[in-house]
């Protein structure tokens, strides 16, 4: 007996939407197995996971701030499948675009009315070019994407930390930090003793 599959020419509504559930509950299964063998509460850890997100004001203003980022970095991925790009790089890109805009913010001579855009401007040119390498290497030498795209991410990681040890380390912070951007850099605060911005 022979196996053969085939491409669906149109996949039903409902098959769209079980797949997706069904893979979400046979991870929670998956998981609450592991955190049975640690020795821990199933629903305790299930309760801290998805309640501690919005247990509170500060911890549902931090899930905001966490999150945007990374719900944009989704969308530019997004864009580049749609292209047939497999782009699993978003990380890596991420920190160029950071160490770009953190770059920017701390000129001191720039006026403060370009800061803002100079920073997203370069953000914007730091991630794209990380993303260029894996495309140009693509196209050119027919090298697989998903290979580079996921390398280049250990690459700017050990990049930005050879940058935060060296070059850019605050002198007066024992760790591994930059100094602070100037303070008309930042985005304004929209709520009071939190740190939802106006980025986000």
């Amino acid at each position: 007996m022979s196996f053969r599959l085939e491409l669906r020419e149109q996949t039903p509504v409902w098959l769209n939407i079980v797949l997706p559930l069904a893979a979400v509950i046979a991870t929670l299964l998956l998981c609450s197995g592991l955190v049975v063998l640690a020795g821990a509460n199933v629903f305790h850890a299930y309760s801290e996971l998805f309640l501690s997100a919005v247990s509170s004001r500060f911890n549902l203003v931090e899930t905001f701030v966490k999150a945007a980022p990374l719900i944009f970095t989704g969308l530019a991925v997004a864009v580049a499948f749609r292209a047939k790009f497999w782009n699993i790089g978003a990380e890596g890109q991420l920190l160029a675009g950071a160490m770009g805009a953190a770059y920017i913010g701390g000129i001191e001579s720039l006026p403060s009315f370009s800061l803002v855009p100079l920073m997203i401007a370069a953000s914007a040119l730091a991630g794209a070019g990380w993303a260029m390498l894996p495309a140009i290497l693509r196209t050119r030498f027919k090298v697989d994407d998903v290979v580079t795209t996921l390398l280049l991410n250990f690459v700017m990681f050990y990049v930005m930390t050879a940058l935060l040890d060296g070059p850019w380390k605050d002198p007066l912070s024992g760790y591994p930090d930059s100094p602070d951007i100037r303070m008309d850099a930042e985005f304004p605060i929209l709520l009071h003793a939190t740190r939802l911005h106006l980025g986000v």
